[in-house]
């Protein structure tokens, strides 16, 4: 399952499960010190899982004469999961089934639970989160099916055929389970009736819904995915669901921190080519693609990318002194370019390659023969800087000293006053 943080349910107390500390190692052991209240959630790494972070929660036990205090306990367990999420700007949630049949828990009244709590948060605060996964086995997986449309329909018509089947009790605003005997009644004007209506109350309530993604319906995405494979997507459904992921990587770009990416310097902005375009440098030999996550390496790509490439722009690539370690892998590349929006690829007018070897030459050939074949009309290969400067003025171009130093060992030198990047 692929997300930032999972939640990991565990008894009181024991720290986690044994199938966890198999996965994870003795580390996880050593990090942690406490246990976990009922309702409660602590974060921890994720150590050897894919995922960054594991947020642990403790279920309520279940007994019928104290259903109102697990009903609680186990919204607060989802709720402050969610709300650690948040603040952790963790753009992907994972979440176990909570409530265990160990503990009694009736497993449709804890699904209700576990959906409408979700839903009412995402209603709030949808933008900080782009996918929430519930793992379930196959016992859970009929009624997590059943119920899903009730807080999660993917069309009106599906909305109205669910409407009947909400349970009296959906509770607040925020989906906490409401007790009408333990709430304190304040009104305006005592004595005076109230004659709002019902239905102004759920007008009103769906006033506080957001226009992000989770507060719009949408079709069977499983059921898109598969039509995309398949080739039987229209291309205005194709560009839509594409227009929807590169949002999604975008606002994980702003959200994450990039600072060590960036300090590379590996990718600037500069001046403007003879013809106006703006120009953005990579220096290859400033990536180190074994020593980074190259995921982050995208979002930064995007980052730095998506105000640029609204207008007309020109790539500056240095493959000066490149070694195996910064060379990028054809996968990455192909994911870059199926991930960023139309704008980039219709407003590049031209890559150009610089410091070129051999290699690197059929590498770029196979790659954009057989796989993107769109950019190799935009590749000019060139071998000297007096050869790129005869499309980018010298003084619109940051240089990097060594490219300079490569260039006039390699080529000599041809223009005295190169204007060096300071920075690099």
């Amino acid at each position: 399952m692929s997300s930032r943080v999972l939640t990991n349910c565990s008894l009181q107390n024991v720290n986690t499960s044994g199938l966890l500390i198999r996965t994870i190692g003795v580390l996880y052991l050593m990090f942690i010190s406490s246990g976990c209240r009922t309702g409660e959630a602590k974060l921890t790494k994720g150590f050897n899982l894919a995922a960054r972070f594991i947020i642990h929660t403790v279920g309520p036990k279940y007994k019928s004469r104290y259903r109102t205090a697990a009903e609680s306990s186990l919204y607060s367990c989802y709720r402050n999961v969610l709300q650690l999420a948040k603040e952790q700007t963790m753009c992907s949630v994972g979440f176990c089934v909570i409530n265990s049949l160990k503990r009694c828990y009736p497993l449709e009244d804890a699904t209700h639970i576990a959906l409408r709590t979700v839903r009412r948060f995402l209603e709030i605060h949808g933008e900080t989160l782009e996918k929430v996964v519930f793992a379930v086995s196959e016992l859970e997986e009929a009624t997590y099916q059943k119920l899903m449309p009730l807080y999660f329909p993917r069309s009106l018509e599906e909305e109205i055929q669910s409407l009947p089947c909400l349970p009296a009790d959906i509770g607040n605003a925020e989906g906490e389970p409401v007790v009408p005997e333990r709430q304190i009644r304040i009104t305006e004007k005592p004595g005076v009736p109230d004659d709002a209506s019902d239905e102004e109350g759920l007008e009103a309530d769906l006033s506080f819904i957001g226009s992000h993604a989770f507060a719009r319906m949408e079709g069977d995405v499983d059921k898109q995915r598969r039509l995309i494979l398949q080739g039987q997507l229209s291309e205005a459904a194709l560009q839509k669901q594409h227009q929807r992921n590169y949002n999604r990587w975008l606002c994980q770009a702003r959200a994450e921190d990039l600072s060590d990416i960036a300090s590379l310097k590996a990718l600037y902005q500069t001046g403007v080519d003879n013809c106006g375009h703006t120009v953005m440098v990579v220096v290859g030999r400033n990536i180190p693609v074994t020593l980074i996550d190259m995921e982050k390496a995208l979002l930064y790509f995007i980052h730095v990318m998506d105000h640029i490439a609204v207008k007309e722009y020109v790539l500056v690539y240095f493959h000066t002194l490149t070694n195996d370690y910064n060379q990028l892998d054809s996968n990455f590349l192909k994911k870059l370019y199926d991930v960023v929006d139309i704008k980039y690829k219709r407003n590049l007018k031209a890559l150009y390659f610089v410091h070129p070897t051999f290699r690197s030459k059929v590498s770029a050939w196979f790659f954009t023969t057989f796989t993107i074949s769109g950019l190799k009309d935009k590749i000019r290969y060139v071998e000297s800087l007096q050869q790129l400067f005869t499309a980018i003025p010298p003084e619109q171009i940051d240089l990097p000293p060594f490219v300079l130093e490569y260039d006039a060992r390699e080529n000599g030198p041809y223009y005295s006053s190169y204007p060096p990047s300071p920075d690099l």
